[in-house]
């Protein structure tokens, strides 16, 4: 069935269409043993309470003290050695996900988008941070402490003439009309007032800072960047409590002046085997508070529930100390939440900025290896989290819509790969990772997402790597049910290439475009993006195509890979106070690399199409 205002897609599913059940199980074997996925047995999850409802409590904030980029870059380390993180981004936390099949097929896809390079679509153009820029990060004691870390997880912020940018666990910042690097890249750890990472001068570990978000609020004009910090025994790296969400808020609109620096003790928070980290902090505001979902991870258990906290973001400004309202392990009922994303808001309704309303989507179990649900959440009354005591109501919903899945790994074009001819191994596929719902956006009365699934192109018997999108029309009247429906939705696939790792980015007119990384047999993992409105998507535009295969140390089996490397668990994409789109996703470029990865990541304000 054809759905209208969907460009060069048509959203009809057949049983495995065009694949054969032999073709895909061969395929889902091959992912879920390379991801370390169980075949049979055990799940992760077993652990988690069925029946267990949210417990709702208040929980305050620790003032660590203010902080400052560094101005100039550091440029006195140049060689790198062949230590890395005793705790790289692995998919360790995804063991077990998976319970089966689930009730849906492969998505048929009997039109894809073609693919070009960006010609007219980009206004200003330039490359982020890097594998190097991230390493060797840091000044005076901070010098040298950073370790090799893949994937590269970044958060992108623009406003009032800046563009902020934190990649794994450093941050730099650029200037929105040059594209020209103002401040950094500075050590997440040393911007945080944290211990290094590491010393390399006497093997003492530091504290281990993973996933950082980033966010400017053109109403308060202030910009936000959170990321999570786990405390680690000195001698070896282990993992031990207290584990912290830490919060910094700059004191201006100019974020290279200073900044204030909060912590949130997660150690407890999660429902079972805690001491627990938050993994993945995901942030947004509203008209009146800032939201924060992780998923909460045992030290020693397993995954132990979605976290949602609340507070203030006018307080927080203030500096006045703000209640955190904080969900402990939320249900969904008919499903199993997982990586809940909090909406970013182009603008606010009357009805949203008197009370507050502020809106989540991620799908509706991620055991599943394919579905045809999405879950929305919404969170009301957020306006009283300016009270002593707030009243706020967390409601869900789920809804049927377009199938998906758990992507397969993609191929890269063949080319000279330094680390794997060192370690005489063979060109890695890239992992696109889960099924899990990217970052989310509130624009025009609609709430966007989009998450990578496995695609099938008409013709092609090789499974790809493409995006689902969709648009929902969500409404939470005063003291009133949830109620959400699809609006539109649809897929972005190609032929012959693989597309993952989606951010939306959607202004206020309801027209966007989503980032993501493209690779291919014929392609080099490189930047692209297609724009995006409520008549559907465009075709794939190469922002910046890629020089080289991806060449890190988390591909390669004598480091511990398992032959697919890992580029990033997410784009970024974001809209400036002007209405302006821009986007950030990895891709491999030329230039300084390190011995032990060559990734790094592109920044681009896009045109989109009058």
């Amino acid at each position: 069935m054809h759905h209208p205002g969907t460009h060069n897609t048509i959203p009809t599913t057949r049983d495995l269409p065009g694949l054969g059940e032999e073709v895909l199980k061969k395929y889902l074997y091959k992912l879920m043993r390379s991801r370390g996925l169980p075949l049979l047995g055990t799940c992760l999850f077993a652990g988690l309470p069925p029946s267990l409802a949210a417990q709702v409590t208040r929980q305050t904030l620790q003032y660590v003290g203010t902080s400052q980029l560094d101005v100039v870059p550091a440029t006195s380390i140049s060689s790198d050695d062949l230590q890395v993180s005793p705790h790289p981004e692995s998919d360790a936390e995804l063991a077990g996900v998976n319970k089966g099949p689930g009730s849906a097929s492969v998505p048929l896809i009997a039109v894809p988008q073609s693919v070009s390079l960006a010609r007219n679509s980009v206004a200003l153009a330039f490359n982020g941070l890097s594998h190097h820029d991230q390493r060797f990060a840091g000044t005076a004691a901070y010098a040298n402490t950073q370790f090799s870390t893949e994937p590269p997880d970044e958060a992108l912020a623009v406003g009032n003439g800046f563009v902020l940018q934190t990649v794994n666990a450093a941050l730099g910042i650029y200037d929105a009309h040059t594209g020209a690097l103002r401040q950094g890249p500075t050590a997440l750890n040393q911007f945080f007032r944290l211990k290094p990472e590491i010393s390399r001068s006497t093997g003492i570990y530091g504290d281990f800072t993973s996933d950082p978000r980033a966010y400017y609020d053109s109403q308060l004009q202030r910009w936000f960047v959170t990321v999570v910090a786990i405390a680690t025994k000195p001698d070896n790296g282990a993992f031990v409590a207290p584990t912290r969400l830490m919060i910094a808020v700059s004191a201006t609109s100019d974020p290279t002046q200073g900044w204030r620096i909060y912590s949130l003790d997660t150690t407890n928070d999660g429902v079972n085997g805690c001491p627990c980290f938050g993994d993945q902090p995901l942030i947004a505001t509203d008209k009146h508070g800032l939201f924060v979902s992780t998923n909460a991870f045992s030290l020693r258990e397993g995954f132990a529930g979605v976290q949602i906290y609340a507070l203030s973001k006018q307080l927080l400004v203030d500096g006045t100390m703000p209640a955190v309202m904080h969900w402990n392990g939320p249900k969904l009922p008919g499903g199993f939440a997982f990586s809940v994303q909090p909406a970013l808001q182009a603008s606010f309704s009357a009805e949203d900025a008197a009370h507050g309303v502020e809106y989540f989507t991620s799908i509706a179990d991620i055991r599943n290896m394919f579905d045809r649900r999405i879950a929305i959440w919404a969170l009301s009354n957020t306006a009283s989290l300016a009270d002593a005591i707030p009243s706020l109501k967390l409601q869900t919903a789920i809804l049927a819509s377009q199938p998906f899945g758990v992507p397969p790994d993609a191929p890269q074009k063949s080319g000279p790969t330094q680390l794997g001819s060192l370690v005489v191994e063979s060109q890695p596929f890239i992992s696109t990772n889960d099924q899990r719902m990217q970052q989310a956006v509130f624009a025009d009365g609609k709430l966007w997402s989009a998450l990578t699934t496995m695609v099938a192109v008409e013709n092609d018997p090789t499974p790809h790597a493409g995006i689902a999108y969709f648009a929902v029309s969500p409404s939470v009247a005063a003291n009133r049910a949830l109620k959400a429906e699809i609006y539109r939705q649809g897929y972005v696939a190609a032929g012959n290439a693989d597309l993952f790792y989606p951010a939306l980015a959607i202004g206020r007119d309801g027209k966007g475009g989503i980032a993501f990384t493209l690779s291919g047999p014929d392609y080099f993992p490189s930047a692209a993006f297609v724009p995006l409105s409520a008549n559907g998507a465009g075709d794939v535009q190469i922002l910046a195509a890629g020089t080289a295969p991806h060449d890190g140390f988390s591909g390669y089996k004598y480091f511990g890979g398992g032959g697919s490397g890992r580029t990033g668990d997410y784009s970024a994409a974001t809209v400036d106070e002007n209405g302006a789109i821009w986007m950030a996703t990895e891709y491999i470029p030329g230039g300084p690399r390190t011995l032990l990865a060559n990734w790094g990541t592109f920044i681009a304000q896009v045109a989109l199409p009058k």
